[in-house]
C-alpha cells in the first residue's frame, strides 16, 4: 500500500511510524487504513525488532479521531483493530509523544508498550471524550486503568483530566519526560537498545504478559511454557549460552 496520511522507514531494525497529518495528526480512514496496513506487515518482518510511533510536526502526537471526517467512522479498520494490534504485538512498540493525545491520541499512546514525552508544558495528554457525553472508544476504558490502577483511571476518565507532562509522568503514564528537542534521539536510542535484545524471547515476554493480563494467570502460564520450550531449541539461546561462556557480546538473530 502506497502510504499518504503516514511515513514509515525502517533503520537498524527500528521502525518509525509518522502519523502525518499537522498540526494535530487527527485520525481519518487514511490513517486508519494505512496505520492497520503497517502494524500488520511489521508483525511479520524480520527487518523490525522495535517501532516508535509519533505524530508530524511539534503540536500534537495526535488529537484521536477526525471529528470533519465522521461520515466514514464505519469504513475500514476500526480503531479497536489498531490499538489490539499494537498492544498484542510481539516487538515493542515506543510512543514518542511530541504533543497533545488526546482521545484516541492518548489511546494510542496506551495500547503502546512504553511512553516518552516532551517536556512541552502546552502538551497535554488524556481522555476527555465524557466531557463530550461519549466515551474512549479504542480501548482507553480497559487500558488506563491496568495502567493506572481503577481509582486513578476513573478520575482521569469520569472528569476528562488533560494531564501536561510532569502530571503524567508523576502518576505513571508515561516512563519519560525529555527536552522536545531530544524526543526522537532518546527514543530511538530506547528502541536500538530494545534491538539487541533476543528477539524470540522478546516475543516470548510480549505475549506471555498480554495474555496472562486478557486471559488470566493460567493461561499467561500456558503460553510461557510453551514459548519455553521453543526457546530451548532456538539458535539465538545456543548464541546467548555460548556467548556468555565465551564473555563476549552476544548476536542474536531471532531464529
Amino acid at each position: 500500500m502506497e502510504y499518504k496520511n503516514i511515513i514509515v522507514t525502517t533503520q537498524d531494525f527500528v521502525t518509525t511510524i509518522v502519523l502525518n497529518r499537522p498540526p494535530m495528526n487527527s485520525v481519518n480512514l487514511g490513517i486508519r487504513e494505512e496505520f492497520f496496513d503497517a502494524v500488520t506487515a511489521i508483525e511479520k518482518s524480520k527487518e523490525t525488532r522495535a517501532v516508535i510511533i509519533t505524530g508530524a510536526g511539534e503540536k500534537g502526537f495526535s488529537a484521536g479521531m477526525d471529528v470533519s471526517d465522521i461520515a466514514n467512522i464505519a469504513k475500514g479498520p476500526n480503531g479497536n483493530e489498531i490499538m489490539n494490534a499494537i498492544s498484542r504485538s510481539t516487538k515493542p512498540y515506543i510512543a514518542a509523544i511530541n504533543g497533545h493525545a488526546l482521545g484516541g491520541g492518548c489511546e494510542t499512546a496506551i495500547a503502546c508498550h512504553f511512553r516518552i514525552m516532551t517536556d512541552n508544558p502546552k502538551a497535554l495528554i488524556g481522555l476527555p471524550e465524557v466531557n463530550l457525553g461519549i466515551t474512549p472508544g479504542w480501548g482507553g476504558i480497559q487500558r488506563l486503568p491496568r495502567l493506572l490502577g481503577k481509582p486513578k483511571a476513573l478520575d482521569m476518565i469520569l472528569f476528562s483530566k488533560r494531564l501536561a507532562p510532569a502530571e503524567a509522568l508523576a502518576i505513571g503514564l508515561v516512563d519519560k519526560v525529555v527536552p522536545a528537542a531530544d524526543l526522537m534521539k532518546e527514543a530511538t536510542a530506547f528502541a536500538q537498545a530494545l534491538t539487541k535484545r533476543p528477539p524470540l524471547a522478546v516475543a516470548a515476554v510480549l505475549e506471555g504478559i498480554h495474555v496472562g493480563l486478557d486471559k488470566g494467570f493460567d493461561e499467561g502460564l500456558r503460553v510461557d511454557m510453551e514459548w519455553s520450550k521453543k526457546l530451548a531449541a532456538s539458535k539465538d539461546a545456543v548464541e546467548g549460552i555460548t556467548a556468555f561462556l565465551q564473555k563476549r557480546e552476544a548476536n542474536f538473530v531471532g531464529e
